[in-house]
């Protein structure tokens, strides 16, 4: 991975409009969300594209780093966070001069929208800016303190106008946006996330299982996210309770509710049956060996495990939760896939379900096939340079 800065800083002739960036993608952290995991995506692609493209983060280190092409540039912003590194993003538009500018989660958003404000007051010019939601507003902000609540709710309302278009990954973010920042109709679109490519799909599932129980005769249910109180693993450890007792779980992520989550399973008495294995950055050989996924969370964009999953053939069960991708991706095929927040008894009764009459493998993967990484990818160029 190459994080090294531009070195050449001239802004006019010739020249620099020939090294001039085509597009640079905004993100703070390369942890692994599901967020930073598909704007390294999306990065690679255009690079592989012959794009001039660059990849700014505020921390270039991080789990998923390893997965940046090395035809990618990283930018390094530093600073402690986004919004206080607003004079640095300010410097970096004034330097690298892209032609658009796409980035993603709330802070980062604002941050960029300010940066682009203060490079227009001050020379006259800005970059094309789409920003990018991948969670509903509302829902993830009820958990901030109420004052800065207030205060996220007015830097969006007042802020997000400034952007050339707003899109979310799925229909009830770009609804709940629209309806918090007051905007115009034709300033936003959905675009969903991209389902993994059929190399990598190919490759996992040539891979030895990468967990002892994957290899046994026994059910395993696959979920994967940080151990946060957004994806309610509570209800999950719960359904896991009341189903076949024939059923195992790998959890596949960190998070500082994995003491209490731990406690729960023994208190439930499934903890000879849930694994809390960590963050893999191969999860897709778990994916490939799986029996079912799960998803019990609270609010979901457009939940990049999801549509993995079902790139896999995996039968899913899912909460109908905010945000609405999980909707998006399996109400019209897979109505009986989704269950209500916080049910446990009816997260059970799919999980059981799944388990007795799994839906045939490619009708589940067929769902995959309009979310491939080429037509996402151009999509969020189409939108931003509309």
């Amino acid at each position: 991975m190459n994080t090294d800065t531009v070195t050449n800083t001239s802004t006019h002739g010739p020249a620099a409009q020939a090294h001039r960036l085509d597009l640079l993608l905004y993100i703070a952290t390369l942890e692994g969300g599901g967020a930073e995991r598909v704007f390294v995506r999306l990065a690679n692609h255009y690079a592989a594209q012959g794009r001039n493209v660059a990849l700014l983060v505020n921390r270039p280190d991080g789990p998923i780093a390893s997965l940046i092409s090395q035809n990618v540039r990283v930018i390094p912003v530093g600073g402690p966070n986004a919004l206080r590194s607003t004079p640095r993003l300010v410097r970096i538009l004034k330097r690298e001069r892209p032609r658009a500018v796409i980035c993603g989660l709330t802070t980062a958003n604002l941050a960029m929208i300010l940066a682009a404000k203060v490079l227009e007051l001050t020379t006259g010019e800005r970059p094309r800016l789409m920003v990018c939601e991948r969670n509903e507003f509302s829902t993830v902000s009820r958990r901030l303190p109420w004052a800065k609540r207030k205060i996220f709710t007015a830097m969006v309302r007042g802020l997000y106008r400034y952007a050339d278009k707003i899109s979310g990954n799925a229909s009830g973010v770009v609804d709940d946006i629209s309806r918090v920042a007051r905007l115009a109709p034709e300033m936003v679109c959905v675009i969903p996330n991209p389902a993994p490519e059929p190399a990598e799909i190919i490759a996992a599932c040539a891979t030895p299982a990468p967990h002892p129980w994957l290899s046994e005769n026994r059910p395993v249910a696959i979920a994967m996210g940080r151990l946060v109180p957004q994806k309610d693993y509570p209800t999950m450890l719960n359904a896991l309770a009341q189903s076949d007792e024939a059923l195992r779980l790998i959890v596949l992520g960190v998070g500082p509710e994995k003491d209490r989550l731990e406690a729960l399973a023994e208190r439930l008495g499934v903890a000879d049956r849930v694994d809390f294995a960590g963050f893999q950055l191969n999860r897709f050989d778990y994916l490939a060996r799986g029996d079912q996924f799960v998803l019990s969370s609270l609010t979901e964009g457009f939940p990049n495990a999801l549509i993995e999953a079902i790139s896999f053939g995996l039968p899913c069960v899912s909460t109908d939760c905010a945000g609405g991708g999980p909707r998006d991706i399996l109400g019209a095929a897979f109505p009986e896939a989704l269950t209500p927040v916080g049910d446990s008894a009816a997260m059970a009764q799919a999980m059981n379900g799944a388990l007795r009459n799994p839906p045939e493998p490619r009708r589940i993967s067929a769902l995959a096939s309009q979310y491939t990484i080429h037509s996402i990818a151009d999509r969020f160029v189409e939108e931003v340079m509309a």
